[in-house]
């Protein structure tokens, strides 16, 4: 082996190389055998290439069983490509792993195993494997020479690959050369060789003298800066960094020999031409090319601009729903810059639930190509969304869309419907329920979660909380003021003292804020307005908590719904005011009619007592004379009696002594004509009955005065039992064909009254009590005392009264007789009459079960100075 390591083979292919280091590893190195393998990475086989001596016959393929670079079991050789290092094996009858070369083995009488790896460019191409017949024959000295063996072998394998590449690159040269010259000559595109240190045109095909319009001669002997419209600097430039590149593109504008000037697209590469480096150059005339491209760049910015101008976000997608358009709004919506939109899909831009619902709507759109229109919700916006479906030429479908943002007119139209609701309101409340119906309606109009209005004093320094929304009250358990003063109250106030609506969309920043009571709940944003009416905040009227920020329509609602409510809750005051001075006219004017008709009544009652006084004056003067002659009559008809009995005893006498006369005939004659005796006894009773009548008449004048009370107006004491009898005796003749009169009287004190007035009540009680009755009842009379106080009713047997009657029957005019029987005022005197004796007079009346009016007088009313 130290003879072979010494030895120098020389060799002109890698065959005749790798045959002679195998016949002299084994006749001058004392080797058994060895052999030189190519290892095939693609077919994992090693393939036997050169080999020398015994038993080398089973020689064939060599296959693996993995791949290189994993830590294989088995052959030396396997492990030697494996690992890329020497490997051997002291004794292959024994040594584990040796199995393949055990059978071999004893019959060739190898003993020790020896592989090597062959290297190309550094990686394993191959392997050397040597056999020996002795044991332990590989050591460290050895296997020193065959690592530099191996080293040898391998650079002479990379001279082998270089020389061959070289031979192949200069015959592949050539026939570039014949290609180069031929494809040079028939291109269809003009082709120009240029230096790129000159920028000399070195060539150009036919083709490019006719697009530049020069001939060989004149076109090679140019610069290419001449036939540049920028500046030579800038052309030599772009041509010296073409230079170092393998290919670039490149866009210029060339200048013709007609002078005109071209778009062109250059193809920029380096070429090698007999030791040379020069540049080749492919040139594309893209002049029409660019004006198109002009055309479709202004149709398209055109488009953009006229998208652009859409009163909503524009947008069209692609199969994959990524938008491939948009206009400015949908940039502006999103906040962002429209170009950085595209490529993106739903998922990119909204919430993932939002984003879902979209890509589902714009799926169905884009199966059934039916253009749909639907409702948005997005961050308090409400959007009126249309998707339709277009082909291009190919039948690929896009989905386009356009999105307009009808918020604000929605909330306008709402606004508007609120507004007109107000009158509604106004119609069928009151203030108070108008007032928070209407700030309900202003806290739902711009989305709020609060509510309130305060009205301000006429001096503008107070103010005083009017109402709050359910919501607020349910949220805040604040204990507030209802009153207070402007200069200490919180920011909520700031639209008062600036006298102009004010919006905080960030509570927690302004400056000057009084902070939060405890209770309050939590505010985020709030916007109050003052409704002004000359010149003066009439009231305050402010929203808060919205889920995004205040705007100017906001403002406007505010303003709008405050001072409608503020001209309703004038009208409503000017019209209960007006209501109220109706109702008190009113009032006044049946006042004055019951005034009136009282007035006239009592002038009738006191005309018909004055009347009845005179009657019972004048009569009074007559009766007593009568009286006083019948008196005096009946004594002197006593004693013509006494006269003419004693000549009734004078005839008997006469006759009886038989003294007989005409005349005294003639008297008995007209005696029995007459029926004197008759006479004598009826005339007496005449007399007695006349009397009577006298007396009789002169009761019921006595009454009539103690009726009418003539002159006694004033407040005094009187006997109620005297008066109910002679009103009774007054009214007989009205009570007696319709009714019994049974008195209950208690015992009652003097009552300090005006007793004409009572008499007038109890005619008039009296009256009702008789005309109720269709049919003959009984009219029950009481009287009764409680205490410092006495009470008198009168209950009748009568048709009754219902209760819808006894609500109004003391009511001016108000009667239930028929017309012509009543004027609707007894009762309303008779309770007046009452109430002016600090009394009172009620009913109790069920329909078909008769009437009791109750009338109670205090003994001694504070009107009045009573006598002690």
């Amino acid at each position: 082996m130290v003879e072979c390591g010494q030895t120098i083979i020389r060799s002109r292919s890698r065959g005749v190389l790798f045959g002679d280091v195998c016949r002299h590893l084994v006749d001058a190195g004392g080797m058994r055998a060895a052999w030189v393998g190519i290892w095939n990475p693609l077919e994992h086989r090693i393939w036997p290439t050169a080999r020398y001596g015994k038993g080398l016959g089973y020689l064939q393929a060599l296959s693996l069983g993995g791949k290189v670079g994993v830590h294989l079991g088995g052959s030396l050789a396997e492990q030697a490509i494996a690992r890329n290092e020497l490997v051997w094996s002291d004794d292959v009858t024994t040594d584990p792993g040796m199995e393949s070369l055990r059978e071999l083995a004893s019959p060739l009488q190898w003993r020790s195993a020896l592989v090597v790896p062959l290297q190309l460019g550094g990686a394993a191409w191959g392997v050397l494997n040597v056999y020996a017949e002795q044991g332990k024959a590989f050591d460290a000295g050895v296997r020193s020479l065959f690592e530099q063996l191996s080293a040898n072998i391998s650079h002479a394998l990379d001279i082998f690959e270089n020389d061959a590449q070289r031979r192949e690159a200069e015959f592949a040269l050539q026939e570039s050369e014949v290609r180069y010259n031929a494809l040079f000559a028939s291109s269809c595109m003009p082709l120009i060789v240029l230096d790129p240190k000159s920028g000399r045109i070195v060539d150009a095909n036919i083709r490019a003298l006719d697009f530049y319009g020069w001939n060989h001669a004149g076109f090679t002997s140019m610069c290419v800066a001449q036939i540049y419209v920028c500046d030579p600097e800038t052309a030599m430039r772009e041509l010296h960094e073409a230079a170092e590149c393998t290919f670039v593109s490149l866009e210029h504008r060339h200048r013709l020999h007609s002078g005109e000037v071209r778009d062109v697209e250059i193809f920029s590469s380096p070429i090698h031409i007999d030791g040379g480096k020069f540049l080749i150059w492919a040139v594309h005339d893209v002049s029409e090319r660019k004006r198109l491209h002009a055309k479709m760049r202004s149709a398209q910015a055109l488009t953009q601009r006229f998208i652009d101008h859409l009163p909503g976000a524009a947008f069209v997608k692609d199969k994959d729903l990524r938008l491939i358009v948009v206009n400015r709004h949908l940039g502006t919506m999103l906040g962002a810059e429209p170009h950085t939109l595209v490529g993106k899909t739903a998922y990119d831009l909204f919430p993932p639930e939002f984003a879902h619902n979209a890509t589902h709507f714009d799926q169905e759109v884009l199966a059934d190509g039916k253009s749909r229109t639907m409702d948005e919700f997005f961050e308090g916006r409400h959007a009126e969304t249309t998707l339709f479906v277009m082909e291009d030429d190919t039948g690929e479908r896009f989905l386009g869309g356009l999105s307009i943002d009808v918020t604000d007119p929605g909330r306008i139209r709402e606004r508007t419907r609120g507004l007109l609701q107000l009158n509604e309101f106004a119609s069928k409340m009151d203030e108070p329920a108008f007032l928070l119906q209407g700030l309900e309606s202003a806290q739902s109009l711009t989305s709020s979660q609060i509510g309130f209005l305060h009205f301000v004093s006429a001096d503008q320094q107070h103010y005083e909380m009017a109402v709050w929304t359910a919501s607020t009250r349910n949220f805040c358990s604040a204990d507030y003021p209802t009153h207070g003063s402007l200069h200490t109250a919180g920011v909520w106030a700031d639209c008062l003292r600036q006298a102009c609506p004010v919006i905080y969309n960030d509570y927690s920043t302004v400056p000057h804020k009084h902070g939060l009571p405890e209770g309050h709940p939590a505010l985020n944003r709030f916007i109050t307005v003052p409704i002004m009416e000359d010149g003066l905040a009439r009231i305050l009227i402010g929203v808060g908590n919205k889920r995004n920020a205040y705007d100017q329509i906001d403002t406007d609602t505010l303003l709008l719904v405050g001072n409608g409510m503020w001209r309703i809750i004038g009208r409503m005051r000017a019209e209960r005011a007006l209501q109220q001075r109706l109702q008190e006219m009113s009032a006044l004017y049946r006042d004055l009619a019951e005034a009136q008709s009282q007035l006239l009544q009592s002038e009738k009652l006191a005309s018909i007592g004055q009347l009845a006084a005179g009657v019972a004056h004048e009569i009074n003067n007559p009766i007593g004379f009568i009286k006083s002659n019948l008196g005096s009559l009946a004594d002197y008809v006593a004693k013509l009696l006494d006269i003419a009995k004693a000549y009734a005893h004078t005839e008997d006498e006469l006759e009886a002594q038989g003294i007989h006369s005409p005349a005294f005939e003639e008297l008995r004659r007209r005696k029995a004509e007459a029926d004197f005796d008759f006479l004598l006894t009826d005339l007496p009773e005449l007399i007695e009955e006349s009397r009577e009548g006298v007396e009789r008449v002169g009761k019921i004048v006595m009454d009539l005065k103690n009726f009418a009370r003539v002159g006694d107006s004033d407040f005094g004491w009187a006997d109620i039992h005297a008066g109910l009898e002679s009103t009774i005796n007054v009214v007989w003749n009205e009570l007696k064909y319709k009714a019994d009169v049974v008195r209950e009287y208690g015992e009652l004190p003097l009552v300090f009254c005006v007793a004409s007035q009572i008499n007038q009540v109890f005619m008039n009680l009296l009256i009702n009590a008789a005309q109720a009755m269709t049919t003959r009842g009984t009219i029950t009379v009481r009287t009764g005392a409680v205490g410092d106080e006495v009470w008198i009713e009168v209950q009748d047997t009568g048709c009754g009264i219902d209760l819808a009657k006894q609500a109004r029957i003391f009511d001016p005019f108000f009667t239930t007789k028929p017309v012509g029987q009543g004027t609707g005022l007894g009762l309303s005197i008779a309770m007046n009459i009452a109430k002016q004796h600090q009394g009172s007079l009620t009913v109790q009346s069920q329909p078909g079960e008769g009437t009791v009016f109750r009338m109670t007088l205090p003994v001694c009313p504070v009107t009045g100075n009573p006598p002690q």
